[in-house]
């Protein structure tokens, strides 16, 4: 036997039925008006919930769920009572399946009508048959119909059973049978439901949220309300009773009564403070009054501090010009009696020489040697003077060609030294040329002259391994010195090594100290004793002001 479905599958929803549930109530049969339940259900828009009391969010809160888990509770109700129901039919297919064939079948093959529209009209009896029709099929001149009821909807079930007839021990197929079921009733009887199932839950939400709301307003909204009262009145310059809940009972202790006390703690503490606010604003302005006072004090103070400023700078400059002067004037003038010893000296060593013995010609070459060595001594004493006078002029200086014209001018005087000479490439710094010159010259002159011992002489003029940017070092292997006596290597005039073995001032490595603090750096020695020394020297340590 085959089953076949007309408009639907007897084991899917209908259409109708289907979209009743996807929008959470099934579709009212044909010639009935649905439930308008937009004005009762529908929560406010969000932008009013905001504005309303605790109370109407509640209703609005309580009526929504109840709305959604009603129409969840329903549609389950619906879509089991529809399953039940199409349970039934199949069952009322398959009892017509299992009884009346045969019959149907026996009258069919003996041409009985009448009795064929009895069978099908008793059949017609069960619930929600709409139509059965007999069809003869075989080779007959004519075939014969036999009907019982009328198809008049469209959500209908159906199933066609072939009608057979056993002749010589096999089966013939004589005619169908196509019973068809109409779900029209169905429709009607889970209507009925659901609006059965809305109305006792929405009397039943009703009741709930009446007396939840009423529970609200008991316990908590009035008291509320005499909370929000109370604190609308509160005045922290006013003295007022502590806040207290009328009509609750003391004994039964709960979080309103945690409120309260909170609410009377902070309005105690916001009343301290306020006083000690008070107090304070009162302390301030005497403050305030002694702070104008100190401040007329420190202006009158800082009026009498300028003009002494003012008067020290001009006597600073006054003492700066007589300071150049005298050492203009000790260059000059010390230099023409140093001139007229040393030529002297000369005329006496090249005219009358053979006049003199060894003795005499010692103490004229000491003379003259003391002369020019207070010569070198006048002209180290102006370089240390000019290196702390004059406005510097900065800019961007290539201290590796410097060098070079250094190093060139030393190889000319002396021609006849072997130095190897190291210089790095883009070696750069901000500066004034002229006293950058010195420091550059002062330097390469104390390597050049402390590695003239040194049988393989070196000099090495790079940067250093600091993390100052412009960080140079110059290194060399000659003499050394001991860092025992480095902090006096920088104080004018002294000198870490014998006049007979190394000649020198004292003065130039003093003059490099001065001019490098000009560019906001420092200078520092690394030395020992044969093995040579590396200065290091900085410009800018802390960027320029």
């Amino acid at each position: 036997m085959q089953q076949h479905h007309g408009d639907m599958a007897a084991g899917t929803l209908p259409t109708g039925l289907a979209t009743g549930l996807a929008t959470g109530s099934p579709s009212p049969p044909p010639g009935t008006e649905p439930l308008d339940t937009s004005d009762a259900a529908a929560p406010p828009s969000p932008r009013h919930l905001s504005s309303l009391s605790i109370a109407v969010k509640m209703l609005v809160c309580v009526v929504s769920f109840s709305l959604v888990v009603t129409l969840f509770q329903a549609a389950g109700e619906l879509y089991v009572d529809y399953r039940r129901n199409l349970t039934a039919i199949q069952g009322h297919f398959d009892e017509i399946g299992h009884s009346s064939l045969d019959v149907i079948a026996t009258s069919l093959w003996n041409v009985d009508v009448e009795q064929l529209q009895t069978i099908l009209n008793g059949l017609l009896r069960l619930p929600d048959m709409q139509s059965l029709v007999v069809t003869e099929t075989g080779d007959f001149a004519s075939n014969l119909v036999v009907r019982a009821g009328t198809s008049s909807s469209k959500s209908i079930l159906f199933r066609d059973y072939p009608i057979y007839l056993p002749q010589d021990g096999a089966s013939r197929q004589i005619g169908t049978l196509r019973a068809e079921a109409s779900l029209d009733g169905v429709y009607r009887r889970l209507t009925d439901t659901a609006v059965a199932t809305l109305a006792g839950q929405a009397l039943k939400t009703f009741l709930v949220t009446l007396f939840l709301l009423l529970l609200y307003h008991h316990m908590v909204g009035r008291h509320l309300s005499s909370i929000s009262r109370w604190l609308s009145r509160y005045d922290l310059s006013d003295r007022r009773p502590a806040l207290a809940l009328p009509g609750k009972p003391a004994r039964r202790r709960d979080e309103l009564d945690g409120l309260v006390d909170s609410l009377n703690d902070m309005t105690s503490r916001l009343t301290g403070a306020y006083r000690a606010l008070a107090e304070a604003n009162a302390r301030m302005e005497q403050d305030i009054v002694a702070r104008f006072q100190a401040e007329r004090e420190v202006v009158r103070l800082n009026e009498i501090l300028e003009q002494r400023v003012e008067q020290r700078t001009r006597e600073l400059e006054a003492a700066n010009e007589e300071l150049a002067a005298f050492a203009y004037s000790v260059s000059h003038d010390l230099r023409a009696p140093l001139r007229r010893i040393e030529g002297f000296g000369q005329i006496l060593a090249s005219d009358y020489s053979a006049d003199l013995d060894d003795r005499a010609r010692h103490f004229i070459d000491r003379m003259c040697a003391g002369a020019k060595d207070m010569a070198d001594m006048i002209d180290s004493f102006l370089k240390l003077s000019r290196s702390t006078r004059g406005e510097l002029t900065i800019e961007r200086l290539d201290l590796s060609a410097m060098a070079d014209d250094v190093v060139g001018r030393l190889r000319e005087k002396n021609p006849g030294r072997e130095v190897e000479v190291t210089i790095d490439p883009d070696l750069s710094v901000e500066g004034d040329r002229r006293l950058i010159g010195v420091v550059l010259e002062n330097l390469f002159e104390n390597a050049w002259k402390y590695t003239r011992k040194t049988s393989s002489a070196s000099i090495r003029f790079g940067r250093g391994n600091g993390k100052e940017r412009d960080h140079f070092a110059i290194r060399d292997n000659g003499a050394g010195f001991d860092m025992a006596h480095a902090k006096r290597l920088f104080a004018p005039f002294v000198r870490l090594h014998r006049s007979e073995d190394f000649e020198g001032t004292g003065v130039g490595l003093t003059t490099v100290q001065r001019i490098v603090a000009r560019h906001g750096g420092r200078v520092w020695a690394e030395a020992a004793i044969g093995s040579g020394a590396t200065f290091h020297f900085t410009c800018w340590e802390k960027g320029r002001s």
